[in-house]
């Protein structure tokens, strides 16, 4: 009888440790998330990954934000920081993981910083299309940004 009972106690915590351990889980797992779309004149614009969203923010792919409003990013290892231009007359040196920038060469604050993922940069959807010079608007029912932009020819 004494040699079953920590065996008991045993077999307890353990199942006690693997139900708070499941339900720590199940409060921590990230909620899968709808399909974001993003349209840009009227035609949807595919991005490379995933658009993920972080506390009602919607990010994207830098490089395919900016060509696809006439701009260019490119990303810079040496300083882990993301260039963003368009037209000799905007330029936004956004850092990893600081809200800290400099815009056309002006110390500033931008809303929200890059996110470096596995071969991507991502960036902040409205906030960068403003920037390039963009009209946003949501549309919460199809879970759907519409872009617009005079195209240049």
């Amino acid at each position: 009888m004494l040699r079953k009972i920590p065996a008991m106690l045993l077999t307890a915590a353990l199942l006690t440790s693997s139900v708070a351990a499941t339900a720590a889980f199940a409060q921590t797992a990230p909620v899968q998330q709808q399909k974001i779309k993003v349209n840009l004149n009227n035609k949807e614009l595919p991005f490379p990954q995933d658009i993920v969203t972080e506390n009602g923010v919607a990010y994207v792919n830098a490089s395919t934000l900016a060509i696809a409003l006439g701009g260019s990013a490119a990303w810079d290892t040496m300083n882990k920081s993301l260039l963003v231009a368009k037209d000799k007359t905007y330029a936004l040196r956004m850092y990893q993981n600081s809200t800290f920038a400099y815009k056309n060469g002006k110390e500033t604050r931008v809303p929200y910083a890059p996110r470096v993922t596995t071969g991507a940069v991502l960036v902040p959807l409205v906030f960068i299309a403003q920037e390039l010079g963009a009209k946003v608007t949501y549309d919460a029912k199809t879970l759907t940004y519409n872009l617009s932009i005079e195209v240049k020819s």
